[in-house]
């Protein structure tokens, strides 16, 4: 990308790029609502203060009952 740029742009301008890529028709009419849903969702959680392995008590996910395989 142009190295004038931040990262923060560079993540937004490649979310517009999907939305206009892989947006529907009614996407295409305002694709920066589509590219801002998509900016959330990549940027949700990457914060140092978000929970480990995305729950909230930051435990790790383990099975209640766990099963041998034969």
């Amino acid at each position: 990308m142009d190295k004038g740029l931040t990262p923060e742009q560079e993540i937004r301008l490649e979310c517009l790029r999907f939305a206009v890529e892989f947006g529907t028709q009614r996407d295409l009419l305002h694709p920066e609502r589509q590219a801002d849903i998509y900016y959330k969702w990549v940027t949700q959680g990457s914060l140092e203060t978000s929970p480990k392995d995305n729950r909230i008590d930051d435990s790790f996910k383990t099975a209640k009952k766990t099963r041998s395989v034969r």
